[in-house]
Order: C-alpha cells, then sequence, then structure tokens
C-alpha cells in the first residue's frame, strides 16, 4: 500500500498531536499556538501543492525558527512546581519538550521532501553558503578568440565605415 505524500502526512500528524497534548495544560503562551499553527498550515498548504516546493521550503524554516521558539518558550515558561497540577504540567511539558526533539527530524524530513520536489538549497541566496549552479566567472573584458558559429556570409574582407552606407532620405 503506497501512500502518498507519507513523509509529509507523518510529520503534519506527530506534531498535531504533540502540539496538541503540550497545549492541555496552561503554563504555554498563546504564541506556542501561534507557530505551530503556522506551521501546521504550512504542511497543509504543501500537501495540497504537491508540483512546488515552495510550500515545502516555508514548512523548512518555520520548524527550522520554531526550534529555537521552543527551546525559548520552555526556557522561560515551564516552572517545576509541587502542587496537585503537577502532572497535567510534567505531561505538557514533556510532550513540549518530546515536539522539541521531533522537530530536528521534521527538519530533515522536509529537506529530503524540498529536493525530491526540486528545490535546490544552493541557490537560496543566503549569503556564505556556495552555489553549484553558476559555474565559473566569464571574464566579459577578454579580448581573445571567441567561437561564433559558422553561418554563410562572407565575412573575410575588410569594409571601410563610409563604403556603401543606406540611404536615409527620399529622392
Amino acid at each position: 500500500m503506497n501512500i502518498p505524500n507519507a513523509p509529509l502526512k507523518g510529520v503534519f500528524f506527530i506534531h498535531f498531536i504533540l502540539s496538541m497534548w503540550a497545549l492541555q495544560s496552561p503554563w504555554l503562551p498563546s504564541s506556542y499556538l501561534y507557530y505551530n499553527s503556522i506551521f501546521l498550515v504550512t504542511l497543509l498548504w504543501s500537501l495540497h501543492w504537491q508540483d512546488s516546493d515552495e510550500p515545502v521550503f516555508m514548512a523548512l524554516v518555520i520548524d527550522a525558527i520554531s526550534i529555537l521558539l521552543d527551546i525559548i518558550t520552555i526556557s522561560i515558561y515551564y516552572q517545576n512546581t509541587h502542587n496537585d497540577k503537577v502532572r497535567g504540567i510534567k505531561f505538557s511539558a514533556g510532550m513540549c519538550i518530546l515536539n522539541l526533539i521531533l522537530r530536528v527530524v521534521s527538519v530533515f524530513i522536509l529537506l529530503k521532501v524540498f529536493q525530491e520536489r526540486g528545490g535546490h538549497y544552493d541557490n537560496l541566496g543566503i549569503p556564505g553558503i556556495a552555489t553549484g549552479s553558476r559555474g565559473t566567472y566569464d571574464n566579459i573584458d577578454y579580448t581573445g578568440q571567441q567561437s561564433v558559429p559558422k553561418t554563410t556570409i562572407d565575412t573575410t574582407h575588410e569594409h571601410s565605415p563610409d563604403a556603401m552606407l543606406p540611404s536615409y532620405h527620399n529622392p
């Protein structure tokens, strides 16, 4: 049984379930819901537009940025408390951390899907990343021998600049 877009669907459902479980406790800010929702929408966009690499690239970038955002969110908002609600908070924090760990895996999955759809990360325009598709530098000031396609027109004799100029006025 071959499921179309199985990697994207797997990434979507894993992050959807883990994000929802992480949001069961009120310790996470609304920004966590916001950037996870945007990530999930870009994954749905990737599933819908199967011929384009742009939605996958957007999901890849949002997923990579979300790694940093998850680290900041967990480090700022998680407080290990010892009261009756501690099991719900620990479960929520555990799902948030598991979602963070699986984000690293999903970045590589999205990068593979991006390449399969024809995307090239060598021409993204990011400074410092070498591009392999440009080739060598061609010096346009070089006046050496250039290859010219063969033609049937006789170009061997010299013409003076004044010889046989067309007439541009009416007689």
